[in-house]
């Protein structure tokens, strides 16, 4: 995927959210995924510090209150008014110990650059690779990630399993249909197999969603092009329990 290509559908990540945050927001709230309670069993007792990448509304901090975990929490987001509803919904203690910061961690042309500089416990990224447009971005943003990693510390993270799914596919939008929010068409040579348009809502003038479901082949590659050790490999979430593939990953 050329750099054009992998702006197009950036821009159209952010129209997406900046049409859909209000909604998205009420479809998401309090509603942890079944397959984070394995991310907290692999977690330390106490002390960790906590990097949600793409944290959206804050409801992964939210479980993470939920089940007791002690922790410190930052959360990034590009979207402010998402960021904002994470911030009304925080309830002492959480709001002492969680901070949300607005910003656009696939804007450089090296994903995750601007990421905070400091080692975290678990970093996590969840729901999120399936918005990050070509290979190459998404092994940087995860390179990034990993490097955030103190010693023994956890990178989690989840490829939504949505093509082939008959609820899915009836969402599907015509590539020709970029041109009416970005105002210029994409160039479909450039498209990667598993790149798709969603419609969210039932409004059909309103942006879609760019979503790459990730191949197998590209998620088994992952660990060694990390230098992380796999330590769970899973399916989970949704009404058959295999919506999300997740990944746990340890800096040894």
């Amino acid at each position: 995927m050329n750099e054009r290509t992998h702006q197009q559908l950036h821009a159209l990540s952010l129209a997406f959210y900046e049409a859909h945050a209000e909604a998205f927001d009420a479809s998401r709230a309090d509603l942890p995924w079944p397959g984070w309670d394995r991310v907290v069993e692999a977690l330390p007792d106490q002390g960790n510090q906590i990097l949600d990448i793409g944290c959206g509304n804050g409801r992964f901090a939210h479980f993470l209150q939920n089940s007791g975990v002690d922790f410190d929490y930052t959360g990034t987001d590009a979207n402010d008014a998402l960021l904002e509803a994470a911030r009304e919904s925080l309830e002492p203690p959480l709001g002492d110990r969680a901070r949300f910061v607005l910003q656009d961690f696939l804007e450089a042309s090296e994903p995750g650059r601007h990421l905070p500089h400091q080692e975290f416990s678990l970093v996590a990224l969840m729901g999120v690779l399936h918005h990050v447009p070509g290979m190459e971005a998404r092994l940087a943003l995860l390179r990034a990630a990993a490097k955030r990693l103190a010693h023994g510390g956890l990178l989690a993270l989840t490829a939504w399993q949505f093509a082939g799914r008959e609820r899915f596919e009836r969402r599907l939008v015509d590539w020709s249909k970029i041109g009416d929010v970005l105002g210029v068409p994409v160039d479909r040579t450039e498209l990667d197999p598993g790149d798709f348009l969603l419609r969210f809502g039932n409004d059909p003038t309103a942006p879609p969603r760019y979503c790459h479901q990730v191949s197998d082949a590209e998620f088994a590659g992952w660990p060694e092009r990390l230098g992380l050790r796999p330590i769970a490999d899973f399916r989970a979430d949704g009404a058959e329990g295999d919506l999300n593939r997740y990944w746990l990953l340890r800096r040894d």
